[in-house]
Order: structure tokens, then sequence, then C-alpha cells
């Protein structure tokens, strides 16, 4: 694979000028000039052609190798590849299948496949495996996870990282992070206790078996009497060799929207979700927890949008912290009076969020990715469908900075990552896994 041109292949302009922090009415001004020739350092590779794609991306901080997970076929089988690039190479390695049993592997546009780095340079990769299992109207799923202590060039058989209920259940659209101790934590959406209260209707299950409140929930436009959805949140302090037990952070959560995880400098872990309100309002929340995941906060609304609309939007929010421990939010909207895609930023550990900024203003459902570079800035990137083209922007002192244009036939969710050296974005154009990274 030849090195391709940054803007002559997947990119159409690196702005260099400064877009001040708008308000939440005024969307950023990025109208992009002239294209001058590509920046020195940057290289933009092809991954793999065809789908499912859904490339992620993660940075070893150490010596500047990119790292790239995607979701293939082979035949009829989807597994997971992983490729590497080193600093300063043009091209990347020859992909390998990480899942060792070819084929367990289910991709959803919310639940691509993750790939973390720990500060010790230990790789790690976690996918979703899906079955048919009878009573379920959807397969059934778990979370797995493969580690890499080579950098990369071999991994471990993958282990099974969500609980076990004792019966099939869904454990899914999931996120991936590693805190600054080399703790991993993997957060998902969990149905246990909606297949438990099904599973006892049909007697399938003891009536002494633990009971779970009931609820209204919904799901498309079916109502269902039954428990809700859970947002779980599991650590490993072993290198991922083993997990335990994950935490319940929150029920009542939408069904279909991942979510999202970050560690920040303190090693406070926070996950945010889209949660339902009152009235089926569905809003993006976030619990925090200062004890390394062993308990997490009551959670907290972000911003009252007000989205009332039943049935899974299947866009769910992205996290970031930077140094100083500001935590980094961004989101879409489909609420009448307030759609887009926003930004926001919480100083005080969650607990309150600045008015957001407008990253694009209304519009169709649209994904977003944040990630920090390890010091004071974060990356900020969102699909914008009137344009049909990808989003890339930095944060600079309370300023947003656009930083690069890409196009996109048919945008899936985008992927970044980031040292204080340089930056990476690997998003699906609709046909080929596409990746960019830049010094």
């Amino acid at each position: 694979m030849k090195r391709i041109s940054f803007f002559r292949m997947a990119w159409l302009v690196a702005i260099l000028v400064s877009a001040g922090c708008t308000d939440v009415d005024q969307p950023i001004d990025d109208t992009p000039p002239a294209a001058p020739d590509a920046p020195v350092g940057a290289v933009t590779v092809a991954l793999a052609e065809g789908g499912p794609g859904m490339p992620t991306t993660a940075i070893d901080a150490r010596d500047g190798t990119t790292y790239f997970a995607w979701a293939g076929k082979e035949g009829e089988a989807t597994n997971v590849y992983f490729s590497r690039l080193a600093a300063g190479a043009a091209e990347p390695s020859a992909p390998i299948r990480v899942n060792d049993v070819v084929g367990e592997v289910t991709v959803h546009a919310q639940a691509p496949t993750q790939v973390a780095v720990g500060p010790d340079g230990t790789v790690y990769v976690a996918w979703i495996k899906a079955w048919k299992a009878e009573g379920r109207r959807f397969r059934a799923n778990e979370v797995r996870l493969a580690r890499s202590t080579d950098g990369g060039a071999t991994f471990s058989p993958a282990i099974t990282a969500s609980d076990d209920p004792g019966f099939p259940s869904s454990f899914h659209f999931h996120d991936l992070a590693v805190g600054p101790d080399g703790a991993v934590f993997l957060s998902w959406l969990d149905e246990r206790e909606i297949d438990r209260a099904e599973r006892r209707q049909r007697g399938e299950l003891s009536q002494s078996a633990p009971a779970s409140p009931f609820r209204l929930a919904s799901h498309g436009n079916a109502l269902l009497h039954r428990p809700g959805a859970e947002v779980r949140v599991a650590r490993s302090t072993d290198q991922g060799q083993t997990f335990a037990a994950s935490v319940k952070v929150a029920s009542n959560t939408c069904e279909c929207c991942r979510t999202a995880l970050a560690v920040g400098p303190e090693n406070d872990v926070y996950v945010a979700w889209r949660h339902i309100f009152p009235g089926s309002e569905r809003d993006i929340a976030l619990a925090r927890s200062t004890d390394g995941g062993a308990s997490f906060s009551r959670p907290v609304r972000i911003h009252d949008d007000g989205w009332k609309i039943e049935g899974c939007p299947h866009t769910g929010p992205s996290l970031a912290t930077d140094s100083t421990g500001t935590l980094h939010i961004a989101w879409y909207s489909g609420a009448q009076d307030f759609r887009g895609a926003f930004y926001s930023t919480s100083a005080d550990g969650g607990a309150t969020f600045a008015v957001p900024d407008t990253l694009v203003a209304g519009g169709p459902i649209a994904q977003v990715s944040l990630t920090s570079d390890g010091e004071n800035s974060v990356l900020v990137a969102w699909e914008d469908k009137a344009e049909s083209v990808l989003r890339v922007a930095r944060t600079d002192a309370g300023r947003l900075t656009p930083v690069g244009v890409a196009p996109f036939t048919d945008g899936l969710v985008p992927a970044l990552a980031a040292t204080p050296t340089q930056w990476s974005v690997a998003w699906y154009d609709g046909a080929t896994s596409r990746a960019h990274v830049e010094k």
C-alpha cells in the first residue's frame, strides 16, 4: 500500500486559523479555504476494503505507534482485524485477526470494535460476540477482550469480560478505557434483568430467583411492561487477564445507544449514556466514580435537551478528560428546540456543565467522538451530514480550532486518538475503512 496524499485522497482541507468558541445558537465557522499541500508528517491510509468496517484507533505515547482495529469479512465470517503504523512509517502493517474463534464477532454502528493501549504498552481490543438464543427477540451478546504484550504482534486468546448471569442475555454497546494506573475498564448496556423477568414469566426461573422492579419501557414502537436496561462498568487490575463482577451504574437506559468511558488523571472514572427520563425524554446522563470503579455517583443530566422519542435513536455520547481534570463531552440531540451535535465541559467532576457549544446546527442524527492528547488539548470529531463530511477540531484554552475535514458517503461512528505530539482519526466511508495520522 503506498502512501496516499492527505488532501488528494481523504481530506479536503487543513485549517490553520483559529475559530472562537461559539454559543449554543451559533455553529463553528469552518468554511474551508483553498487546500494547501499535505502537512509534514501526515499520512492517510486505507485499512481495508468492504464492510462492516467501523475502525477505531489508539496511540502508544511512548513511541508514537498508532494502532487500528476494525471488523472485516472472511467469507461469511465476521472477524476483528488489527494493524499498526510505526512512527514515521508511510503504511500500516499487514492486518492480523485478533479473535481466536473465527466468526464470533458482531458489529453495530453503536458497538464498533474498540482498541486501547495502557501506559505500559499493553494493547487491548474489545468486541461483541453474538449468537441466537431461544426465547430472545434479539441475539444474545457478551463482551470479549484480547490483549497483546508485544505491541500488537500477537494477541492472547480472548476472554469474556462481561458477567455470566446463568442464562443468555445481552451485554452490548460497549466502550473501553485504560486509566493512568493501568486499570482496564469496560462499560456496556446490560439486559440481564429484562431477560430474568421474561424467563420468570415463562416459568423458566423459580419465583425465588431475585426479582426486579418493573417499568414501562419502549423499544421502537413496542411497549413492554418489564425491567429496564442497565449501564454497567467492569474493571480489570491484572492487564485484562480477568475482570471483577460489573457494577450497576443506573437502570432505565436507552437500549441501543452506546456508552462512553473516560478515566481522569487522578483515576476518577466517568461513564455516560443516553438515559430515559420521565416523559420518554432521552437525554445524556453521566456518573462518576472516585474509588476506581467500585461505586458510582447518582446520574447527572448533562443538559436538558428534552428529546422526546419513543424509540432508540442509535447515537451515544463521547467523553474525554484533559490533564487538568476537566471533563469534555459531545453528543447529538434531536429535540425540536435543540437539534444538532453539541460539545460541553465540566470543571467540577461532572456535577455541572457549561453552556453547550454547537458543532453542527440541526440536521439528521450525527455521531461524535472525543479524545484527549494527555495534556490540555482535546480533539472533537463529528459528522456533518448536510455537507457529507467528517469534521475534526481541537480545543485549546476554551477555543475550538478546526483542523480538518474528510468526505464520507455513509457516515458511521468516527474514532479519535491523540498524544501531545500526534493524533489519529479513523472512519468508515461506506466502502473502505480509512485512517489519518498527523504530527
